[in-house]
């Protein structure tokens, strides 16, 4: 049934008058007009009663079980009513409290109105047996009919709108419900999508940290003919220096071994003229004053090969090592010098390098390998920029200035070339990924690429350059230090 247009009403009352009574209020079109006009009942003083504006569906029961089951028909036929009058007194079966209780086992909705015209229950008793609830209201007899049709019609919105709201609440779970299901459905996309994402962003990694290893092990491949030459420069000193110790030590035993002689022969006293000869021939051919003189200096520069030897291939282990993927403190000065003698080769035939490296400056949280990279490709396009305006003139050099220092709250690594400048025109893109102004083969446009985004993206830092046409240009990287290293500043 259509509960918003329901005005089905049932009457439980032993006396057969007050039935028609409600009926002449709530349901006038079931009697006869003319016949309403001499029916009178005591319960309303004699007077006739006064019909409701909305005509009601009535139905009667004589006594509570009765009433019961007219509810329990009225449930299963899916008709229910909307409110019940119900009298107290309805001897000899169950009383109207009774009733009332299990109309609401059946119909827990059902409006029920208590008429009463004695006190055998008290509103405190009522409320005890029926519970503090909003579904019951007492009228006492004799009531008016204005009385009766008022909270008949009030009753039945009230139970049209607990229906409404009902289904209004219903509607909003079945809202809710299928607006969960969709974000539980959304979510689920989202949380393999995000899995997808984090995978590609873990290969993404993964590609990038080989990407770099495979850029240093390429610039190291490009100066490995430099570096081999740097090696082997030192190494032919410290062959020709040991090949002429050797020589030496030889000599020196010999001179040794005649000296034992002598000796022996002056302790025994055999010391003859043709022995004394023989020792001064020995030590005329070997030059001693020659050996003295050459000997320290030979050990020195053997030493001082080696020492170079080593530190180019501390420097190339330490250029090449893929390093972690978290940040580490770095020496910054440290990271300067190894990088600078790994690209001599690249600078040494066209500029002087000078470092002005600050004493005392604090370790920084950084990707060492990433900012060796970062320090050799300026240092390479430094030697390039310094090459194109030397080449014509080969007795002549640049100078390349290295320098660090310390700032408030940040380290600053600067790179100086005195090369030809970076033209207005180009000074925009020079940052962009495979931009260069290189012939093919000598640059691929990855390098200040890579030195922005080393510096700015993963350190956090800042890159800018000065440069004034035909003077050259200076590079600053500004790396920033924790708050934690407790610098203080002048």
């Amino acid at each position: 049934m259509n509960d918003e247009a329901n005005r089905r009403v049932l009457v439980i009352d032993d006396t057969p008058s007050i039935h028609n009574d409600f009926r002449k209020i709530l349901s006038p079109s079931a009697l006869d007009d003319q016949a309403l006009n001499h029916i009178e009942n005591a319960l309303f003083g004699g007077h006739a009663p006064t019909t409701a504006t909305t005509c009601f569906e009535l139905d009667s029961a004589r006594q509570g079980l009765e009433g019961i089951e007219c509810v329990r028909r009225a449930s299963a036929a899916q008709r229910p009513y909307a409110l019940a009058f119900v009298d107290v007194r309805m001897p000899p079966g169950l009383d109207g409290i009774e009733t009332a209780s299990e109309l609401w086992k059946i119909d827990p909705d059902l409006q029920i109105v208590i008429c009463t015209a004695y006190s055998d229950y008290s509103w405190t008793d009522m409320r005890a047996r029926l519970g503090a609830s909003d579904k019951f209201i007492l009228l006492k007899k004799p009531f008016d009919s204005i009385e009766v049709a008022q909270v008949a019609e009030s009753l039945a919105t009230k139970w049209q709108l607990l229906q409404a709201s009902r289904r209004k609440l219903q509607e909003l779970e079945a809202i809710a419900e299928k607006r969960t299901a969709e974000l539980s459905s959304t979510n689920l996309v989202l949380r393999k999508e995000i899995e997808v994402r984090h995978r590609a962003e873990l290969e993404r990694q993964a590609l990038e940290i080989q990407l770099r290893q495979a850029q240093k092990l390429e610039a190291i491949g490009q100066l490995a003919a430099g570096i081999a030459h740097e090696i082997n420069t030192p190494t032919q000193y410290v062959g020709d220096n040991i090949h002429f110790l050797e020589q030496s030590s030889q000599t020196l035993i010999k001179l040794c071994q005649n000296h034992r002689d002598l000796l022996r022969a002056a302790s025994e006293n055999t010391l003859s003229p043709a022995i004394l000869d023989a020792s001064r021939r020995l030590l005329t051919e070997c030059d001693l004053e020659y050996l003295a003189e050459q000997l320290p200096s030979a050990f020195h520069a053997t030493l001082e090969g080696v020492e170079r030897i080593t530190k180019i291939v501390r420097a190339m282990k330490e250029f090449s090592h893929p390093g972690s993927t978290e940040k580490s403190l770095t020496d910054l000065n440290r990271a300067v010098e190894t990088t600078v003698t790994v690209a001599r080769n690249e600078w040494k035939y066209v500029a002087e390098v000078r470092l002005e490296l600050a004493e005392n400056l604090p370790l920084v949280p950084c990707l060492a390998g990433e900012l060796n990279q970062s320090i050799l490709n300026l240092v390479i396009n430094a030697a390039h920029a310094i090459g194109d305006v030397v080449k014509d003139n080969p007795a002549t050099k640049g100078t390349i200035t290295i320098s660090t220092r310390l700032l408030p709250g940040a380290v600053e690594i600067a790179v100086q070339d005195s090369g030809a400048g970076i033209p207005e025109a180009i000074r925009g893109r020079i940052f962009e990924p495979f931009f260069t102004t290189k012939e093919v083969g000598r640059g691929s446009g990855q390098g200040l690429a890579m030195v922005y985004g080393c510096i700015v993206k993963k350190h956090g830092g800042t890159v800018r350059f000065d440069s004034e046409v035909g003077r050259g240009a200076t590079f600053y990287l500004t790396l920033p230090l924790p708050a934690a290293t407790g610098v203080a500043f002048k």
